[in-house]
């Protein structure tokens, strides 16, 4: 099925938005993690990350789109059990991962121990930032977008099985191009270069990709497309 992958949600969603909608029907069922909070919630209220502003800003592209708002589930980490969770993945069409922190959304599925349920999902993955790096097996964050200010790997979910990267909230400044080209290299990787104003589709299982708006492709014999 597919991935889309998103840098920056509302700007790539406008983007993908005509795709996306030959793919679902207004009965579609929508599960949201929105667990990607840059520290522990220490209210344990999932409001406090998830708020009226974020919950519009993701869920109202989507009922644009024709879906039911009585058809979105909002997933708690700190008041869902393991099989409410399950079960609500494995009922929706479309799972939303939000962006944030990568690292605190990895932990938070690992622990609700659900990450093999995340990692088999078939259906369609929507995700932007931290929620499109997570879809791969492993990630990279660049220096400028990381919490720690530096280049650094990680494992993802593995929703997406292929060994392929891509780079978000990337920017149109020599240097930092010139970095993910000779990343893209040395380490004899492609590396797609997502901006805010990209996004990709991924279709996981012909393997082809759809690009939308700005994205520059690095492959490994560095050329760029």
């Amino acid at each position: 099925m597919y991935s889309f992958l998103l840098s920056n949600y509302n700007e790539g969603f406008n983007l993908i938005k005509d795709e996306l909608q030959k793919y679902i029907k207004d009965y579609y069922k929508v599960v949201v993690l929105p667990w990607s909070f840059a520290k522990e919630l220490e209210t344990k209220n999932i409001n406090e990350f998830f708020d009226e502003t974020k919950e519009k800003q993701y869920l109202d592209p989507i009922k644009d789109l024709g879906i039911k708002r009585n058809n979105i589930c909002i997933l708690d980490c700190y008041k869902d059990s393991k099989s409410d969770m399950i079960k609500a993945i494995n009922e929706s069409d479309i799972m939303i991962l939000t962006g944030g922190n990568p690292e605190m959304l990895y932990n938070k599925v690992f622990n609700a121990g659900i990450l093999d349920n995340i990692k088999s999902y078939k259906n369609i993955v929507i995700g932007s930032s931290a929620g499109a790096e997570l879809q791969l097996k492993k990630y990279f964050i660049t220096k400028k977008n990381n919490y720690y200010n530096k280049f650094a790997w990680y494992d993802g979910f593995g929703i997406i099985k292929e060994n392929f990267y891509f780079d978000v909230h990337s920017v149109n400044r020599g240097r930092y191009l010139k970095s993910l080209e000779d990343k893209s290299y040395n380490y004899k990787i492609n590396i797609f270069c997502i901006f805010d104003s990209g996004a990709i589709m991924y279709n996981r299982n012909t393997k082809k990709m759809i690009f939308f708006g700005n994205v520059i492709k690095y492959y490994n014999s560095r050329d760029k497309v």
